[in-house]
């Protein structure tokens, strides 16, 4: 108990900052939609992978906001529950001191129950969970090693220095994929004989590998067995691969200067005649998704339609949001974390509590 309890808490706090972190994108999106970004999908994306790395560096931030608040009024003392304690004591909080202590405590029963074995419906939950993020661990195994086979099985095309492009028969739809060392994008066979379809797919999946989406996906799939169960994980997740495509595409037409018409055009003729089912499901980025493909294919030609005719990044509205996104995910990190209970205002709150026990046992006697 005593080892596994400091990782509990960790991975508690981390889901706590990304429940908000979910909120604060929504919000941003809200913003953006109401600027000239509203379908400046390459911003968009550029914007969620910044919430997403404030996201895993926020133990970091809570440090920084730490040391900065040190040198304020607050001493470095931002944990609410410090802060509950310390105006309590200060007469701000009106309450019995045995219901403020134990309202301070919730979060060390709640940890309590979950590793006491007491509770038959608790233990039956955490085993259904446990065994939830098995399967999806294989899960994420089993595609890798059969992407891993796809790939070795197919035949090498092109190598440039950090790419290389295959042919496989076993496929039906192109994906990027990243090695150990080297990244790869799997085309299938029979878009030799449509030049044109050849090379606008290989120019969707080489811009997913220069934007360094197939990282961010593995990183994605990754976390899923630990996460699964977060709707703010499942928000993001469902934000990025919206937007993964979205921007892809309006970068394949604004870098390689495709017109749109074409690209999309080609898109659709080529989705009509392509069976999905089969093709690789995570690990990957495909050009198109799986079961999803008529909603996510609408999407995607909307975007195309309604994109920019300048896209612009807007470099301070980015900067902006990303020194928002750190501050505020710094502070709630730091604010979540569980304190010791040895502290100074801890222990007066220990002794009034104490005060008001004997105080309570002596009026019964």
């Amino acid at each position: 108990m005593t080892a596994v309890k400091p990782v509990l808490d960790a991975y508690l706090e981390w889901n706590l900052v990304l429940g908000l972190a979910a909120i604060l994108w929504l919000a941003a999106r809200g913003l953006l939609s109401r600027t000239s970004l509203s379908h400046g999908f390459v911003a968009q994306l550029r914007t969620l992978k910044a919430l997403c790395l404030c996201i895993v560096i926020s133990p970091l931030l809570a440090l920084g906001i730490s040391a900065l608040a040190a040198f304020t009024q607050a001493k470095g003392n931002l944990a609410i529950g410090d802060i509950a304690v310390a105006a309590y004591l200060r007469g701000d909080i009106a309450m019995p001191a045995t219901q403020f202590e134990a309202l301070l405590n919730t979060r060390q029963r709640w940890v309590e129950v979950l590793f006491s074995g007491d509770h038959s419906i608790v233990s039956a939950i955490l085993v259904l969970m446990a065994l939830a993020s098995l399967i999806y661990a294989l899960r994420v195994i089993g595609d890798g090693l059969a992407i891993r086979e796809t790939v070795n099985s197919s035949f090498l095309w092109r190598r440039s220095a950090k790419v290389d492009i295959r042919l496989s028969d076993r496929i039906s739809v192109p994906f990027a994929v990243r090695g150990l060392r080297r990244r790869h994008v799997v085309l299938p066979s029979h878009l030799l004989d449509t030049p044109r379809e050849l090379r606008f797919a290989l120019a969707h999946e080489l811009q997913h590998v220069r934007a360094g989406d197939v990282e961010w996906e593995l990183g994605f799939e990754l976390l899923r067995p630990l996460l699964f169960w977060n709707p703010a994980y499942l928000v993001l997740k469902y934000q990025f691969d919206r937007l993964r495509e979205l921007a892809c595409d309006q970068s394949v037409v604004a870098r390689k200067n495709i017109d749109a018409h074409d690209y999309t055009k080609c898109l659709l003729d080529y989705c009509a005649r392509t069976v999905t089912r089969g093709s690789p499901r995570v690990l990957n980025v495909a050009l198109v998704t799986g079961g999803k493909a008529k909603r996510v294919l609408r999407q995607r030609v909307i975007a195309l339609a309604d994109a920019p005719a300048m896209q612009s990044s807007m470099p301070l509205m980015f900067l902006g949001l990303t020194i928002l996104f750190a501050l505020v995910l710094g502070l709630a990190a730091a604010s979540v974390q569980q304190t010791e209970d040895w502290s100074h205002d801890r222990l007066m709150l220990s002794t009034v509590v104490n005060l008001e026990r004997l105080e309570a046992r002596n009026q019964g006697n």
